[in-house]
């Protein structure tokens, strides 16, 4: 498959939903960049920052009034506050370039403005998501995956909603909400693929 023409696509997921996955796959079939945790490489080295401190900031919300001051360069309220302005600043220079994909960090609203975005929510049932934590994780206990999945779920939702003002896993602002196990990973990846195709962004 090649490009024909350039777009961008965002993908939202819940934790254990396997969205991270169908982005990379789709991204080497495609031969085009994924952008997740190397946006926080990436500022790191923009910035002269430490990194396992943007990672520990990364798509989380921070109270100013309980952390150290870590100057990003700009002038906000947090350190989350400062690491979104940054990496909203990344994603718009790189989606000028495209095309690309986006995991997450409200990508979709931060791009709503760009032509040619197609905005994705992966899902799936909790029990699969619950088995793929386990497996991926190696985690011995559902209940102890269950308890991840419903801390990243509400981590994420609490930052999208925040920045956006947007409810978050819901068919708002998305054009396609995809359910992840009704045609498994690589179902899901041909899916989207398939999708490019009548949108006439690919070709075989």
């Amino acid at each position: 498959m090649k490009v024909k023409k350039k777009f961008l696509i965002t993908v939202g997921r819940e934790y254990g939903s396997g969205g991270k996955v169908i982005a990379e796959q789709i991204g080497k079939d495609l031969d085009i960049k994924v952008y997740d945790k190397n946006l926080i490489e990436m500022i790191a080295k923009k910035h002269d920052l430490d990194k396992d401190t943007l990672v520990n900031d990364d798509e989380r919300l921070s109270n100013p009034f309980f952390e150290p001051y870590i100057n990003y360069g700009i002038d906000t309220a947090s350190r989350s506050s400062r690491l979104f302005a940054l990496q909203s600043q990344i994603i718009r220079e790189e989606a000028n370039e495209g095309p690309a994909i986006f995991l997450g960090r409200c990508a979709d609203d931060i791009l709503w403005e760009y032509p040619d975005v197609i905005r994705i929510f992966i899902y799936a049932p909790k029990a699969d998501r619950v088995e793929r934590i386990m497996n991926v994780e190696g985690i011995s206990e559902s209940l102890a995956a269950e308890k991840i999945i419903r801390r990243m779920d509400k981590q994420r939702k609490a930052y999208y909603q925040f920045y956006t003002d947007k409810k978050w896993g819901t068919p708002e602002g998305m054009d396609f909400m995809i359910n992840s196990s009704a045609l498994g990973i690589d179902g899901t990846v041909k899916l989207i693929e398939e999708i490019l195709k009548m949108k006439g962004y690919i070709e075989d």
